[in-house]
């Protein structure tokens, strides 16, 4: 057992299923080396033939809706320690997660325009319900998804985001 960002044990099974930056980092290079590879090689001229043209990502626009939802989130985290300094280092493994979340999903780029944030409990607390509905638009993007990978991938942030609601209420 190893344990997690927030104090919880993780398990050597949990951890074996989550996305790292370096897996994907690895994927991409491979089938960018192997895109170049089969443009860069000589081939014949295409011949007609009957097979239907690729069908699109079915999963695209779950993938395209959570990062956006993630990078609202993140553009909330860094409101909230603007306008709170003191809390960066209690929400800066939260915001970090959420980056990696929104990276795994083809989105590193954070939303800009957050709401502005009151007191620190008012900016807590807008946190940990901004979390809450993650949790809820996770579960819906895992059902929604026709992918496995990517089921999976929205049932892990998920589980990463009710994580975070339980670190917030230790902090609030």
């Amino acid at each position: 057992m190893l344990t997690g960002v927030h104090g919880h044990e993780t398990s050597d099974e949990a951890l074996r299923g989550r996305v790292t930056r370096r897996a994907l980092i690895g994927g991409s290079a491979l089938i960018g080396a192997s895109l170049v590879a089969a443009a860069c090689s000589p081939s014949p001229s295409p011949e007609p033939t009957d097979t239907p043209a690729p069908e699109p990502d079915a999963d695209a626009q779950v993938r395209s809706d959570v990062a956006a939802q993630e990078a609202a989130i993140i553009a909330l985290y860094d409101a909230v320690v603007a306008a709170h300094p003191e809390l960066a280092t209690d929400l800066a493994a939260l915001r970090d997660e959420h980056a990696e979340h929104a990276e795994a999903l083809g989105s590193p780029t954070p939303a800009s325009g957050a709401p502005a944030v009151g007191s620190r409990a008012e900016a807590l607390a807008a946190v940990m319900e901004a979390e809450k509905q993650a949790i809820a638009q996770r579960t819906a993007a895992c059902e929604a998804a026709s992918g496995a990978d990517l089921a999976r991938l929205t049932a892990l942030i998920a589980a990463s985001e009710a994580g975070h609601v339980e670190y917030l209420r230790g902090i609030a």
